[in-house]
């Protein structure tokens, strides 16, 4: 008995943080989604980004299944990505859905091989690869974070500002409690909590987000 629970220490111990939280790999087996932003100057401090799309804007990262507990499908049996079944929204995920360190196409078929996959459940609002994307593009215009905080007299500089502040502002806007995340004090990653039917929602305590105190929005890299 003392040995197979060493075992089972090990593993907990040991598994990644991924496969940890990972709960189900079945489609449509989840709560609610991440409709996630990148800020491009943090995320560039960091990364070697191509320099023809560094822009001073939040850009769509991706749309996340997630669990009110905190785990997450991913990579779930389904069709695989070809972008043949996206060519009319092509021009517009080329500047809402950028990559900025590889080809956009692969960043693409990444994000919807790990996310996309487990979003699609029949008779509902995404139900293919073309409604997943779709429905990022939509939800940008509809929740576009630069634009929000703008309205709220929040712009990008070298100032800080309070996490809580910038948070306020978007619940403000948006209607829901956002998750952020920061990097070494400034804003890197927001999001927005959405609905299966496509409508914004509280965030609860999301795993592995946080961001507290002071913090920059940072208006360069």
């Amino acid at each position: 008995m003392n040995k197979l629970l060493s075992l089972v220490l090990f593993a907990l111990l040991f598994c990644s943080v991924s496969d940890c939280l990972k709960k189900s790999d079945k489609p449509g087996d989840f709560d609610f989604y991440l409709f996630v932003q990148q800020w491009i100057f943090s995320y560039c401090q960091s990364t070697n980004c191509i320099q023809n799309k560094i822009k001073e804007a939040f850009t769509i990262h991706g749309l996340w299944p997630e669990n009110q507990d905190g785990s997450y499908p991913s990579f779930c049996s389904g069709p695989s990505f070809n972008v043949k079944d996206i060519e009319d929204l092509k021009d517009q995920l080329d500047i809402d859905w950028i990559s900025l360190t590889e080809t956009n196409e692969n960043f693409w078929s990444s994000e919807f091989s790990k996310h996309g996959t487990c979003a699609i459940e029949v008779d509902s609002l995404v139900n293919g690869t073309y409604s997943y994307f779709q429905a990022g593009v939509n939800l940008y215009q509809k929740l576009n974070l630069t634009h929000a905080l703008e309205n709220e007299n929040i712009y990008p500089s070298s100032k800080l500002i309070s996490a809580s502040s910038i948070a306020n502002a978007i619940q403000n806007q948006f209607g829901g409690k956002p998750g952020m995340q920061c990097e070494h004090s400034k804003i890197s990653t927001i999001a927005v909590c959405i609905t299966k039917d496509l409508e914004v929602m509280d965030c609860p305590d999301l795993h592995g987000w946080s961001c507290d105190g002071d913090v920059q929005l940072p208006s360069t890299y």
